[in-house]
């Protein structure tokens, strides 16, 4: 395809709104969006080195979180508000074809869930059907992974973990893989910020806080040998029930809510804030992933040596 086609195909793209792609789902009120504009900052935090897109993934399969309108409009916002990025919002993988990826400095996948890349009836396809679609999904991998290794940013929301679950290669790329949520939706939980001075830890300015989200928990390739862990649950402040604790499989009680790391040559942020609607109109939420995406996107500078590493100095 070239790249006038490529051109009509992201102007198709771009006439698409959040209702029309999540039509299913609970869309942002006029009074919500309002609530988004006033908390989002009026600056990025540093100035983009040039003209910025950001792609801004929604597709779900298997359980959809309701917050992705939410998620994807305040991004949305966050770009229009600050000039730091113009975003495209879609449920689109053909943008994942090598010659439109490029076009973007970074992708989110925003509280993207299960093999986003294969269609959701593929069990139900014929044989030839099948084969057909899995190699389109290897191929879009393929072009994703060598995207990032040559310096495209990644953003991953929430659920975004849980994505691409039959794909190995996902899991070095964000540095980890959804195990469970022991604390579920609408629990209020104490969070650590292990590193204050942090440019991506930036947005809080004391040690602690409290947020109310689903709290998850994750597992290998998990470890701070090979991330930079940057905000925490405090599991010792945290109000645990014994039902809850059943559901914690961690022995080292070590819940990282935010991290950086490197791909290759391309930078990776992995926030696991983003269930709660509400959390799309807090202020310090919004500057922590504006942070994260202008980090992604290759216009915040940030130390990506894990954390493992900076003890042992």
């Amino acid at each position: 395809m070239g790249h006038r086609q490529w051109g009509s195909a992201l102007a198709a793209v771009l006439l698409l709104t959040p209702a029309g792609l999540w039509a299913q789902d609970p869309q942002p009120s006029a009074e919500e969006i309002a609530k988004m504009q006033a908390a989002a900052p009026r600056k990025p935090r540093v100035t983009p080195g040039q003209p910025r897109k950001l792609l801004v993934f929604s597709r779900s399969w298997g359980y959809q979180h309701t917050a992705r309108p939410f998620g994807a409009k305040a991004i949305q916002i966050l770009g229009r508000q600050t000039g730091a990025f113009e975003a495209v919002l879609t449920e689109d993988d053909a943008l994942f074809e090598p010659q439109a990826l490029r076009q973007f400095d970074a992708v989110v996948l925003n509280n993207t869930n299960e093999e986003i890349f294969l269609p959701e009836d593929f069990a139900k396809l014929a044989a030839p059907e099948q084969v057909k679609a899995k190699q389109r999904d290897e191929r879009l991998k393929k072009s994703f992974a060598e995207y990032l290794r040559a310096g495209g940013g990644l953003a991953v929301i929430h659920a975004g973990v849980a994505s691409f679950r039959d794909w190995p290669e996902f899991g070095s790329i964000v540095g980890a893989r959804f195990d469970n949520h022991p604390w579920g939706a609408g629990s209020t939980v104490v969070v650590r910020v292990e590193e204050p001075e942090h440019p991506v830890a930036a947005a809080f300015q004391e040690p602690c806080f409290i947020v109310t989200d689903e709290i998850y928990q994750v597992t290998a390739p998990y470890s701070r040998d090979h991330l930079r862990v940057l905000l925490s649950l405090d599991a010792a402040r945290t109000r645990t029930t014994p039902e809850q604790t059943k559901n914690v499989h961690r022995q080292d009680m070590d819940f990282a809510m935010t991290w950086i790391k490197s791909y290759g040559q391309g930078r990776v942020f992995y926030c696991a804030f983003g269930h709660q609607h509400e959390l799309f109109w807090n202020p310090l939420i919004l500057q922590h992933y504006l942070d994260g995406i202008q980090f992604a996107l290759g216009d915040l500078k940030a130390d990506t040596t894990p954390s493992a590493q900076l003890t042992k100095k």
